[in-house]
């Protein structure tokens, strides 16, 4: 057992004496060096420490950890699951690695920080989840967009009913070629999957969580990424520009169409519809240009004209608001963290649904 905490009861547990959370980050790609390592260490909590990396690839966290000051090094993540010190994980390893990684920390007695997509699948998530439920450790998805100040301001005012009845939440992203024709590279089963994990969850967030009843989605893949496997972009298992319709229990729906590498102008807007008004938000002059004037508010009154405001707000921190959620649930003994609950297998259960619906050229999937 751990020195820094003492279990209270089945799934309970309490950080007592020393306050530090000792820290290993699995998977010391792009996405932890340049992410969450900077967006950890921008928190300025002196009480969290990232004591130990772990990659599979030889020398890659090694060379992290010279570079960033991290103590303890492996090859193999158990090793690093096995040092008592640490109280905490990041996994930022491929999807495909996920659930293990994930299930295997969690029986180690560590809480879980999942990079996003959580998992390949619904019946993996159900796996992950139910581990989480049985040790007691807190285990967040690192759906970061959630806890930032314009979102948290967009909730409010849903909750308020300041839009009326919200019954729709469009969400379009575009990324263009990058200099010189060349394609970006995309992973997993494609756009879809890679982008609308993310999506799928704030759709479901502001609508306030309905039950989906059915998903309807088109994949094409356009733009000849050739990082790609010939097979594989023949079989239509990847795609590089997806539209997608999910409709709920309660009449809302979620509307998506995301491209990578497009010919066509760079774009990530969010549209949440209500019946007396429509928050517009521009995420890429938010995360990108660093703007405060992103959002467009349009209120149609009660004598029928419409007003438009333009709240300057500064936009919140990414995974850094995520992380000091993480790191604060480990301390209060919370384990209602904002995503990694149901709504995560929600999530997956739609991906599923609508790799299927994409399969079949756009048939409807109905859900249970």
């Amino acid at each position: 057992m751990s020195p820094d905490r003492k279990y209270m009861g089945q799934g309970e547990f309490a950080m007592h004496g020393d306050q530090t959370i000792h820290l290993g980050i699995i998977g010391m790609g792009r996405v932890a060096v340049e992410r969450h390592i900077p967006s950890i260490r921008s928190i300025g909590d002196s009480n969290v420490n990232i004591a130990a990396a772990a990659d599979a690839k030889p020398g890659i966290a090694l060379q992290a950890a010279e570079k960033h000051g991290i103590p303890h090094a492996f090859e193999d993540y158990r090793e690093l699951l096995a040092m008592e010190e640490i109280n905490a994980v990041c996994v930022c390893t491929p999807t495909f690695t996920h659930a293990q990684i994930a299930i295997n920390a969690l029986r180690a007695g560590k809480h879980v920080y999942l990079e996003k997509p959580a998992t390949l699948n619904e019946a993996e998530m159900r796996e992950v989840l139910q581990a989480a439920n049985e040790s007691g450790k807190v285990f967040i998805v690192g759906s970061n967009g959630l806890l930032q100040s314009q979102m948290q301001m967009f909730k409010r005012m849903i909750d308020n009913k300041e839009l009326g009845e919200v019954f729709n939440v469009t969400i379009t992203r575009a990324s263009t070629r990058s200099a010189g024709g060349k394609r970006k590279t995309i992973g997993g089963d494609g756009i879809s999957m890679e982008s609308a994990s993310h999506n799928v969850e704030w759709a479901l967030y502001f609508l306030g969580d309905p039950r989906p009843v059915s998903v309807t989605g088109i994949g094409y893949y356009k733009y000849d990424n050739l990082s790609i496997p010939f097979e594989r972009r023949e079989a239509g298992e990847v795609d590089d520009c997806a539209m997608a319709l999910i409709q709920f229990d309660n009449g809302s729906s979620f509307l998506y169409k995301a491209m990578r590498s497009a010919a066509a102008p760079a774009e990530y807007m969010v549209d949440i519809q209500g019946d007396m008004g429509l928050i517009r938000y521009d995420v890429n002059k938010c995360y990108k240009e660093k703007s405060d004037d992103c959002i467009r508010i349009y209120t149609q009154h009660l004598d029928g004209h419409m007003t438009e405001s333009k709240p300057l707000i500064e936009c919140g921190k990414t995974h850094a608001a995520m992380y000091e959620h993480f790191f604060s649930c480990i301390r209060e003994c919370n384990r209602s963290a904002i995503s990694g609950g149901e709504r995560s297998v929600v999530v997956m259960k739609v991906l599923d649904a609508l790799r299927v619906s994409m399969k079949d050229k756009g048939r409807q999937v109905a859900l249970d």
